[in-house]
């Protein structure tokens, strides 16, 4: 599973094509599996831990958005969150809770996603994952195994920030969602079968097969990496998979009354996006809409052009569509 951080890796770095700033020079390890990306140092080299290259910690800004600093509790850990509100608030405005992936990120490692939101003109909140950066609780690697239990513990932690969005005089309540990818996928339709008040979703690059699954095509591809298998050739395989699921969507999916845009790219060797096409339209759930993103891979990179594809390109005509914006 180590291949996939690459994708988060360079997902973070996506955030230096925004507006940003960087008030002193302090140097940590990008997001990987292992606890030194807690580290921080104040030159430039290599981490110690993993020998990743370490890069410069940056505080995000985003054009005519204040940035609030939030403590938000959630049984016996505080999570550390940070909300972005339009400078020039008129009236009650719709807000998201940004979810992360696999990977161990801070609120300031989301911001790809948090930049989608403010280009739409929403509130957002973001917040550092459990067990990393100044979010309490203990940060633990993806396994099948674990994931039922991981994941509702995560679904809490979104749950949390969503009551506390509720609290705020200037959101509309009716109009609050969740946006993430990868991981997100799975733990944001959990949210919503626990708490029935979440809007809309937002899912890029989510998966509708189970961990097991999930991990089982991961595998077979490398993520992507020399040696692996195609993506044809490992999806052949996974309609043949017989081991351990873990955590399983499907009957949650099935019975989903929450609107959902699922966006897939068709070149992305992570997740298994075919077998996730075909059992959406096996659930004939009419609250998702899905979006093909051709020869996209893990990062919404189009892999024949060597463009990124512009998210809010999609993500906003379908928010008016359902009447979010």
């Amino acid at each position: 599973m180590f291949q996939l951080y690459k994708y988060y890796i360079v997902l973070f770095l996506l955030l230096f094509s925004f507006t940003l700033s960087a008030q002193q020079e302090i140097y940590y390890c990008p997001p990987c599996p292992f606890d030194c990306h807690n580290e921080s140092y104040h030159q430039p080299g290599v981490c110690p831990v993993c020998n990743m290259e370490l890069v410069k910690r940056i505080e995000v800004k985003f054009k005519n958005y204040q940035k609030q600093p939030v403590l938000i509790k959630n049984n016996n850990i505080t999570l550390n969150a940070a909300y972005y509100s339009p400078i020039s608030n008129q009236g009650q405005l719709p807000a998201v809770v940004v979810v992360h992936g696999s990977a161990p990120t801070t609120y300031d490692d989301v911001a790809f996603y948090t930049s989608i939101a403010t280009q739409l003109g929403m509130s957002v909140l973001a917040f550092d994952k459990r067990g990393v950066g100044r979010s309490g609780g203990q940060y633990q690697p993806f396994t099948v195994e674990e994931s039922i239990t991981w994941f509702n513990l995560l679904a809490s932690d979104v749950i949390a920030c969503m009551n506390w969005l509720r609290q705020r005089p200037e959101i509309d309540t009716t109009k609050i969602g969740l946006l993430g990818g990868s991981q997100a996928g799975w733990i944001m339709p959990l949210v919503a079968s626990k708490d029935k008040k979440v809007k809309f979703i937002i899912s890029g690059e989510g998966v509708s097969v189970s961990a097991g699954e999930e991990n089982y095509f991961s595998e077979l591809t490398g993520d992507g990496a020399d040696g692996g298998l195609s993506i044809a050739q490992a999806d052949k395989k996974l309609q043949a998979f017989t081991g351990p699921k873990g955590f399983d969507p499907r009957s949650i999916l099935r019975n989903m009354n929450t609107k959902i845009l699922w966006l897939f790219g068709t070149a992305d060797p992570v997740i298994p996006v075919d077998a996730s096409l075909r059992d959406l339209k096996k659930l004939k759930n009419h609250n998702f809409d899905v979006i093909i993103l051709p020869d996209g891979n893990h990062n919404f990179n189009n892999t024949k052009t060597g463009e990124r594809y512009e998210l809010v390109d999609y993500i906003k005509p379908w928010l008016i569509k359902i009447g979010i914006l």
